[in-house]
């Protein structure tokens, strides 16, 4: 049986550390995002943007050289590196060393071979944060060995499905029309042994509640966002927030927590400014910096502890 608690910007404030006078880019961490196939470079932009308004140092995007132009002159701040590269890094080849604090995969990847080669690079030969979302999860879906390879993955997993991509990967596991969200979040973290964040209302964050990946699982529900979120790159909005957050020093857990509290307020906030029926992904992501603001900078004296049972 899981554990339930909310998620609540007192959460989000308790974990978001302040910022030394003296710090630099190389401090606020190295993101590395893949993303955008060729024709999706928009989802490629939504996540490396995401990525820098959370505060992420430096943030790189591996994607086809087609989409280059697009990130160079959408997100000036990006860095495109190509996925040779990258695997020589993987690898060890070269005298290019590894750089990257934390590796986010999946958005308008597609499922092709070449993105399958990739994942299944990483998930071999990575061990640091990842963070797996959209065609990702799709290939892990539709892949029994990446499957495996995910599930004895030797660093830390989130996965970022909305309820669609997790019955997919839940294909296996016997759920019917009574199956409740905090019981899918629970499967997740079972099969894949890793932080799932099933999205939606009340986006759910779970993990197992032991070091040791056995027993009982922890889910917490998120208290933030809104219905006009509902539009399409908002899942890659996220992805780029949770990754920089990781990248910043919070552990994947705590980033994942924080990460979708503070979507959701970006979400809120855009919301005031756009209405629930107009706002798109990137009013999100324009939002994330003043969210940030109010989280770290609100008033906390005498609130109630956040941990609630929800």
């Amino acid at each position: 049986m899981a554990e339930n608690y909310e998620i609540t910007r007192k959460t989000v404030h308790k974990l978001l550390p302040g910022r030394s006078p003296y710090i630099h880019k190389g401090d606020c961490g190295r993101v590395l995002i893949l993303a955008g196939a060729s024709g999706m470079a928009g989802a490629a932009v939504l996540s490396v943007r995401a990525s820098m308004r959370s505060g992420a140092g430096l943030t790189y995007i591996c994607t086809p050289k087609a989409n280059y132009p697009v990130l160079q002159t959408a997100v000036s701040e990006a860095i495109c590196v190509d996925w040779d590269r990258v695997a020589d890094k993987l690898a060890g080849r070269g005298n290019e060393p590894w750089n990257y604090d934390v590796i986010a995969f999946g958005p308008g990847m597609g499922v092709s071979a070449s993105s399958r080669r990739m994942l299944k690079a990483i998930l071999l030969s990575y061990d640091g944060p990842l963070v797996i979302d959209a065609d990702g999860l799709n290939l892990l879906a539709r892949e029994h060995e990446l499957t495996g390879f995910a599930q004895n993955y030797s660093g830390e997993l989130i996965l970022t499905p909305h309820v669609g991509e997790a019955k997919r990967l839940l294909e296996d596991v016997n759920l019917d029309q009574t199956t409740s969200r905090e019981e899918m979040a629970e499967a997740l973290v079972r099969k894949y042994r890793g932080i799932a964040i099933l999205k939606g209302a009340g986006t759910l964050v779970a993990r197992y509640s032991s070091a040791l990946k056995t027993g009982a699982v922890t889910v917490w529900r998120n208290t933030s966002g809104n219905p006009g979120m509902a539009t399409g790159g908002a899942g890659d909005v996220l992805t780029g927030v949770i990754a920089a957050l990781t990248a910043q020093g919070l552990s994947p857990w705590d980033a994942a927590r924080a990460g979708v509290l503070i979507h959701g307020a970006a979400g809120d906030l855009a919301a005031d400014d756009k209405g629930e029926y107009g706002m798109i992904a990137s009013d999100i992501v324009e939002k994330l910096p003043y969210a940030i603001d109010e989280i770290i900078n609100m008033d906390v004296t005498g609130d109630e502890d956040e941990e609630r049972k929800s």
